[in-house]
């Protein structure tokens, strides 16, 4: 649509923080502070002492995302400067940046009501609508650009405002959806009682799972931050991460509004239903990381290749997103592990892994960047992400919060098979099957093809595999 350059690069650094907004608070990471409240609410007082609770919680978010919306709108110059410092003062990009960042900041308290119906949802059991909202947001975005092809804006400061304008319709559309979600809820939001002291206490318990849910897009801005100098890297590093968002959403949706109330509602299997979250993370994360490093130059060229986003541009995204990919099944584990650490009370150690994580992902961005360029300075968001990862999951087996056993081995070993016979097909494939030219029906359809063998071989694999599980469990 703007293709790789100083407009796109603007739009971008514009939406940095609309989009960690919607990371922090509209798939479901405010339910780790939320859900517990609820629940020791309705312990101690019975279940209409929920709803004073949920109303208060709904107001004061939406005050401070109100709030915070006003300074950024006020202060968006300084903003644009600290989020990317390479932007020349009064400079095109800057001054695009400035524009499209006030539009888009209207998404913060659309989140911030999102996040609570959503978790009064969760609550209650429905968890199918929520962790729909990543996939709302994208056909709302998708829908946008479309619509910018069609009016002939493509390349244009006019398509990067229609952008910032679809950013705040899909938060629209993700408070509909929660809403509709919650509609049932007995602790539904309205009424003049209203708990402020219970939910100044929600709010201070959210922090770290906020700050976690919010990891990968803050790698992602102090990457674009590091970046920001070479005209260019900005945009291309926010598409690539575009395409890694959807399976990293669904991960983190999932882990809100089914994770959290099992984990909540305690119990001896709360082990067991940590460690079949991890599981389920990974099956997901491993296949969708492995699948867009192989395809990163057919996937990047067919969906982006028209318009003012050239073959150049093309090349230098599927680098990134290939760079990206290997930080996916870690990202998904963040997410699970730190709902899981939240739950039993880890708050000051998930804050000190995160804090840190986010120090050493900076150093090792502007590090390998300045030493090996653009594309190996990324793989600094990988490694900080493996280690980020690695820490929790020995806090936690250390606290005995995972059940891990020689089934639970059984199933990552299965799983990691699966994943190595799905790449090797979709390798061998691509290998021997030269792709037709992106933007013609033949490319498309080329794509699509290596992608679903790559599916069937995968959930082929992985049903002949549980299949003998049960035989085995039944023999023994």
């Amino acid at each position: 649509m703007l293709g790789v350059g100083p407009l796109a690069d603007a739009l971008m650094a514009a939406l940095s923080l609309p989009l960690l907004a919607r990371r922090l608070l509209a798939e479901g990471a405010f339910n780790a502070a939320l859900i517990p409240a609820l629940v020791r609410r309705e312990a101690s007082a019975g279940s209409a002492a929920a709803r004073p609770l949920a109303t208060a919680t709904l107001w004061l978010l939406l005050a401070l995302l109100c709030l915070f919306a006003l300074l950024g709108g006020l202060f968006m110059p300084a903003l644009i400067r600290l989020l990317a410092p390479g932007f020349e003062p009064g400079g095109a990009r800057a001054d695009l940046a400035i524009a499209c960042g006030r539009i888009a900041l209207l998404y913060l308290p659309l989140a911030g009501a999102a996040a609570v119906y959503g978790g009064l949802a969760n609550r209650d059991g429905r968890v199918v609508l929520p962790s729909l909202a990543p996939v709302l947001a994208n056909v709302v975005v998708l829908s946008a650009i479309v619509f910018i092809a069609f009016e002939g804006l493509i390349g244009t400061a006019e398509a990067a405002h229609a952008m910032a304008i679809a950013t705040v319709a899909a938060g629209i559309a993700q408070l509909a959806l929660m809403v509709r979600a919650a509609r049932r809820s007995p602790a539904l939001p309205g009424g003049a009682a209203a708990d402020w002291r219970g939910a100044r206490t929600v709010m201070r318990a959210s922090a770290p799972a906020l700050l976690f849910a919010g990891l990968a897009q803050l790698r992602i801005i102090l990457a674009a931050a590091v970046l920001s100098a070479d005209p260019g890297s900005v945009s291309a590093l926010n598409y690539a991460q575009r395409l890694v968002d959807l399976p990293l959403g669904l991960v983190g949706a999932s882990a809100g509004a089914v994770l959290v109330p099992l984990l909540v509602a305690g119990g001896g299997g709360a082990g067991r239903q940590a460690t079949g979250a991890v599981i389920a993370a990974l099956s997901l994360a491993m296949p969708a990381a492995l699948g867009l490093l192989l395809l990163a130059d057919p996937i990047v060229a067919v969906l982006y290749q028209r318009g003012g986003f050239t073959a150049e541009d093309a090349q230098v995204t599927a680098a990134l997103l290939a760079m990206l990919a290997l930080a996916l099944p870690a990202q998904g584990l963040e997410r699970v592990l730190a709902a899981t650490a939240l739950t039993h009370g880890l708050t000051r150690a998930v804050e000190r892994i995160g804090l840190g994580s986010l120090l050493l992902c900076l150093l090792l961005v502007a590090g390998l960047s300045a030493g090996f360029g653009t594309v190996i300075g990324v793989a600094g968001i990988a490694l900080s992400a493996t280690l980020s990862a690695s820490a929790m999951l020995l806090l936690l087996a250390a606290r005995g919060h995972l059940a891990m056993d020689g089934r639970v081995l059984r199933q990552l070993a299965g799983l990691v098979t699966a994943s190595l016979l799905m790449a090797a097909t979709v390798f061998g494939l691509a290998a021997s099957w030269p792709a037709p030219r992106p933007q013609s029906l033949a490319g498309v359809l080329h794509l699509a093809a290596l992608i679903g063998a790559g599916m069937l071989v995968y959930g082929g694999v992985m049903l002949a595999l549980i299949r003998r599980g049960r035989r085995s469990g039944k023999n023994t």
